[in-house]
C-alpha cells in the first residue's frame, strides 16, 4: 500500500504537467511564438543565406540522418524486434509495456497535433518534408518515448550500475539530438520540441505509475 501512494502522487503530477504543457501549446498557437524562438531557428542558418545551414555541407546530412532515426518506420521496426525478443523469453509484461507505451503515445501525439493545429514555422526554409501540424514535435515526443521506454525496461535487467548509467545517458542524448535536429531542419518551433520532450517523459512516467499501482 505504501508503494501505491507515491505512484498515485506521481500520476497526479504528470497529469498536471500534461495539462499545463498542452495549454501552453494552445496559447502559443493563438498568440504566436516567443521572439527568442525565431532567433534560435536562425542560429542554425547562415547569416547571408538562411536556406543553408551554418558550417560545412555535411552538417545538413548529419542532422537529416539524426532526424530520420526518429521517423516512424525505424522506431517501429526496432520496437517490434524488442517486443519479439521479450516474447521469445516469455517476458510478457515487458512486451506489453513497450507496446502499450509506444502505441498509446503515438495516438496521443497524433490527436494533439490535430487538436492544437499549430502552424509550422516559416521563418526559414524547411529542409525536410512535413505535412502535419507543429505542436508537439512528433519526432521529439515519439523518439523520447521510444528511448525512455526501452531504457526503463532493459535497465533493470543489467547487473552493473555503470551499464545502466550509460544506457540512461545514451537515451537522453539521442532524445535531445532528435529534437534539436528538427530545429536545425527548420520544421519546428523550439517550444514544439520542448513540449514533445515533456509530454513523452510524463507519458512514460504515467505508465510506470500504472505498472506499479496495478501490476505489483
Amino acid at each position: 500500500m505504501m508503494n501505491k501512494v507515491p505512484s498515485r502522487q506521481l500520476m497526479n503530477r504528470c497529469f498536471l504537467v500534461l495539462f499545463v504543457t498542452i495549454a501552453a501549446g494552445i496559447a502559443l498557437n493563438y498568440y504566436g511564438p516567443f521572439k527568442i524562438e525565431e532567433s534560435i531557428l536562425l542560429l542554425f542558418r547562415r547569416s547571408n543565406d538562411i536556406s543553408q545551414l551554418s558550417g560545412p555541407a555535411w552538417v545538413q546530412s548529419i542532422w537529416s540522418v539524426i532526424s530520420w532515426s526518429g521517423n516512424t518506420l525505424p522506431r517501429v521496426i526496432t520496437a517490434l524486434l524488442g517486443i519479439i525478443i521479450f516474447l521469445l523469453f516469455r517476458r510478457w509484461k515487458e512486451a506489453f509495456f513497450i507496446s502499450g507505451v509506444l502505441l498509446s503515445g503515438f495516438l496521443f501525439s497524433t490527436l494533439l497535433k490535430l487538436w492544437v493545429a499549430r502552424p509550422r514555422p516559416e521563418i526559414v526554409p524547411h529542409l525536410d518534408y512535413v505535412k502535419t501540424a507543429s505542436f508537439p514535435s512528433g519526432h521529439a515526443l515519439n523518439s523520447t518515448l521510444f528511448y525512455l521506454t526501452m531504457v526503463v525496461v532493459i535497465a533493470p535487467l543489467l547487473s552493473k550500475k555503470s551499464y545502466r548509467r550509460v544506457l540512461y545517458i545514451s537515451a537522453i542524448a539521442l532524445s535531445l539530438a532528435t529534437g534539436i535536429s528538427r530545429l536545425a531542419l527548420g520544421v519546428h518551433w523550439p517550444t514544439d520540441v520542448i513540449g514533445g520532450w515533456i509530454i513523452a517523459a510524463c507519458w512514460v512516467s504515467l505508465w510506470l505509475s500504472f505498472r506499479e499501482f496495478y501490476w505489483r
